[in-house]
């Protein structure tokens, strides 16, 4: 099966009414520039792939994925053991609950000799250390809230997370393991979207941005075609390869959906020897050699390039030194 082709642009077959020649409404062709047929092969890949990292330290309690599986609405992955974190938490809770009872009571102590002072009974002296004593044990309190808010923190990053719905690449962990701060434990990729990365030429960046939404690939391990789209463009430039990186996305359903699918990719490009494209009626043969006319009646030799299949029907590929895109030829009815 031949692969589906990404025209420059709509190639349509033009045809007038025309009053000179043949006759009062001889049809002519328009010669338009002739393509040749560029093939490139890529493979598919996921749209981003993900390293899970430990962001504590500890020891590997549950790994909830293999190589494979998709991660679930929990967005979890695995889980480190978080028994000293918790003790720590139930440490602070216990101080905090500590300086609570002293601040009621410092409160209370700090009215009660208010009044006295207010009464002359107690000295200024004393009711300062009050307040003093009132003022540290409230700011340890807070200082303990704090120290509870980055225990919580690091009881969360226990959980190692994935984005849901993203399938495991990369395992690199077991339950019981010890891991580092920072140690890589795994990997996901989301493979909701297929992209296929190619290094184009200019030119056929260009054949390739006229296609627009008609484009098509064709998938060689499937042995079938689907509709892609422009992904992103890289902006920059490779000054090596004189390249420009370019990735498609695979629109419609793949199965399996997975990275390294051999995919194909069709362009049709201008070609640089003059050659143009005319429906084959326009072409008359004669003692093995090719001939069309002109609009104006004048008979030319051409030589046949090749031969191909368009919307309007059969075409040819012909070359003369004569002929230019945008001639006009005679198309004769034919029986």
């Amino acid at each position: 099966m031949q692969p589906a082709i990404l025209a420059l642009g709509s190639l349509p077959l033009l045809l007038a009414a025309q009053t000179a020649g043949a006759g009062p409404e001889t049809r002519v062709a328009i010669a338009e520039p002739a393509v040749r047929e560029t093939s490139l092969s890529g493979f598919t890949r996921p749209r981003a792939e993900l390293r899970l990292v430990a962001e504590t330290a500890g020891r590997v309690r549950e790994v909830y994925y293999d190589v494979g599986g998709t991660i679930g609405d929990d967005g979890a992955f695995a889980l480190l053991d978080d028994t000293f974190i918790r003790l720590e938490l139930e440490e602070i809770q216990v101080q905090q609950e500590r300086l609570r009872t002293l601040i009621d009571y410092d409160g209370r102590e700090v009215e009660r000799y208010r009044e006295l002072a207010r009464q002359k009974s107690a000295s200024a002296s004393q009711l300062d250390t009050l307040e003093q004593t009132l003022r540290n044990n409230t700011h340890e309190l807070r200082v303990l809230g704090v120290k509870q808010r980055v225990l919580e923190e690091r009881l969360q990053r226990t959980r190692v997370a994935a984005p849901r719905g993203w399938r495991v690449t990369g395992r690199a962990v077991e339950p019981g393991q010890l891991v580092k701060d920072g140690e890589v434990v795994g990997q996901v990729a989301d493979f909701s979207v297929l992209l296929v990365p190619f290094a184009l030429t200019p030119e056929q960046h260009v054949a390739l941005s006229a296609s627009g939404n008609s484009m098509r690939l064709r998938l060689l391990d499937l042995d079938r075609e689907i509709a892609a789209r422009i992904y992103r463009t890289n902006p920059g430039f490779d000054p090596v390869t004189r390249k420009i990186a370019v990735e498609l996305a695979l629109d419609g359903d793949v199965d399996p959906r997975r990275g390294g699918l051999r995919v194909q990719l069709a362009l049709a490009l201008p070609e640089r020897t003059g050659a143009v494209m005319l429906p084959e009626a326009a072409v008359d043969e004669s003692y093995e050699e090719f001939w069309v006319t002109r609009e104006g009646g004048e008979r030319v030799r051409v030589m046949i390039l090749g031969r191909t299949r368009g919307v309007s029907g059969p075409r040819v590929r012909i070359s003369a030194p004569d002929i230019a895109p945008g001639d006009r030829f005679i198309l004769p009815d034919r029986e």
